[in-house]
């Protein structure tokens, strides 16, 4: 599960949780990660293994290696979502500035 592929001796065990030191490495490469996609322009994480000939590739790699895959779908789904979000909070707010002009 998580850990897979690497030869980390922290890696975790099949089943089991991830420790406290896990977790902050994988939200450290999260966010590494997020923020070289952010550098150029990316919303759309690349699928997992996906990401070779990208500029954010090493920041893939070490993400997709120190997070487990449904960590990794679950913080893509939600850059994704949040980014959406603020489009439509964005577009309500500029409607609404609008409306109250007329």
């Amino acid at each position: 599960m998580f850990g897979f592929g690497s030869s980390s001796s922290s890696a975790i065990e099949p089943g089991k949780a991830p420790s406290r030191e896990q977790r902050q490495k994988c939200w450290a490469a999260r966010d590494a990660f997020f923020a070289c996609l952010d550098s150029h322009s990316v919303l759309q994480p690349p699928e997992a293994g996906k990401g070779a000939g990208t500029p954010c590739e090493a920041a893939q790699k070490e993400y997709e290696t120190a997070c487990g895959k449904s960590w990794i779908d679950y913080f893509n789904k939600r850059r994704v979502l949040e980014f959406r979000q603020a489009a439509t909070l964005a577009e309500a707010a500029r409607q609404r500035e609008e409306a109250a002009k007329r």
